[in-house]
This record gives structure tokens, sequence and C-alpha cells, in this order.
């Protein structure tokens, strides 16, 4: 279950996957020293997987009611027959209620996209930590970025219904983000600043403080990481909105 350094005992990756949300600073001192991730690994996958899956019913209804306006936009669609449309449109349902399915890949995708982001900083600013040790606070980052947040919005959004969401953006929107503040018809901008809102706020804080006890770099180099990681994590989601 744990990739252990040093004497950690098994038991400490699952202190440390608690911890990084309680006690982040303990738990950053300990990943240093021991990068254990197994346990942070498991967590962000079942609470995402989970959550992605409970988001299906939303995802599927917003998916037939956006459908007219993917019709409009998309030139290649709008020359369709209404019968082929629709064959698109079933084609499409069947994508977006098994797509909880991958929700282990994205996971190891996200941690993968951190650890990149950090070891290239690290590099950068002469940060004396294995990549060990960067993967590893990368995994553990993701449990509130990705898997309590994920969870969080999945029950936000059954709270309200799956009917009070007729859109992706809506759906995006649903935790309060920067996102709100422009037209969802923006879709490029409204997804990425629907990526800036608490919990990746929270993991920009994760990751500078990660980059300064973990890493060894000074605090510039830090917060350079921490910022340009939310940058980059809102980038991929403006680019996969449609």
């Amino acid at each position: 279950m744990e990739s252990e350094a040093g004497t950690a005992s098994t038991g400490n990756g699952l202190k440390n996957a608690i911890d990084i949300v309680i006690a982040p600073k303990e738990a950053l001192e300990r990943l240093r020293v021991a990068p254990t991730w197994g346990w942070a690994l498991l967590i962000v996958i079942v609470l995402y997987g989970v959550s992605s899956y409970l988001l299906t019913p939303a995802i599927v209804h917003a998916t037939q009611a956006d459908w007219p306006r993917q019709v409009a936009a998309n030139p290649q669609l709008a020359q369709l027959t209404p019968e082929e449309q629709q064959r698109y449109l079933g084609i499409s349902l069947k994508v977006v209620s098994w797509i909880w399915l991958i929700s282990p890949v994205i996971a190891f995708i996200a941690i993968a996209i951190q650890a990149i982001v950090m070891l290239i900083f690290k590099a950068l600013g002469k940060g004396s930590a294995s990549f060990g040790t960067i993967w590893a606070a990368a995994a553990n980052i993701q449990i509130p970025v990705l898997g309590i947040n994920s969870l969080v919005t999945a029950l936000i959004v059954m709270l309200r219904g799956a009917d009070a969401y007729n859109s992706s953006a809506a759906i995006q929107t649903a935790m309060p983000s920067l996102g709100l503040l422009v037209d969802p018809s923006m879709i490029k901008l409204h997804g990425f600043l629907s990526a800036i809102q608490p919990f990746t706020l929270w993991g920009c804080g994760l990751t500078i403080a990660a980059m300064a006890i973990a890493v060894r770099v000074d605090r510039t180099w830090a917060w350079a990481t921490g910022i340009l990681w939310l940058l980059a994590s809102a980038g991929f989601v403006a680019l996969a909105v449609r």
C-alpha cells in the first residue's frame, strides 16, 4: 500500500493523508523524511470516483439540455439530419454515463501534473528533495484539491437536484468560484475562472508550503510554484470545456 523511506511505519501514510488536511506542516515535514503516498492515492481515487458517479445524473441531464446549443455551435453537427443528431446525442449520453470509470486515470494525471510542476521549480529553485518526496507531496495535496473538492461539489449538486443543471458550465460553478463573475457563454474564460475556487486555492497554499517545507526552496520559488500550478490547472480546465 505504501512507498516508504527510512524507518517510517506503514501507519504513517494514513496519518499523513489525514494530517495534510488538519495539520499540513507536520505532514509535509514527515513527507520530506518518509515520502508515503499509497494511502493518499487510494483516498483520492475513491473520493473522486464516488463523486464522479454521484454527479453522473446531473451530467447526463446537462448534456441533454445543452445539446441544441452544441449543435448550433458545431457546423459539422448542424448539417446532419435530426435523426443523425439524435444518434450522436445517444453516443454522448452513453459516454458521460460511464465516464466515472476513468476517474482513477484522471486522479493519476492530476497528481502527475502537480509533481511535474513541483519538480521543475525544485530544479529552478535548487531544492534538495528527491522525486519520491515531490510525488508523495503531490499525491497528498490532491486529497483536498481533487478528492474532497469533488465530493463537496457532488453533494451540492445532489442537494439542488440534477434537473437544476442545464449545462456543463452550470455544474462547474456548483462550487462557488470566480466563474460566477463572467457569462457562461464565454466558455473558455468561464472554464478557466471556475477552476479558481476555495479548494484549488487551498491546494495553491499547500503547494507553496510543500515547496518551502519538503522541497526546501526559498519563498519566492515556493510562491511561484503554487501560483503557476493554480494557473496551469485552470488552463487545463479551459482547454477541456467546449
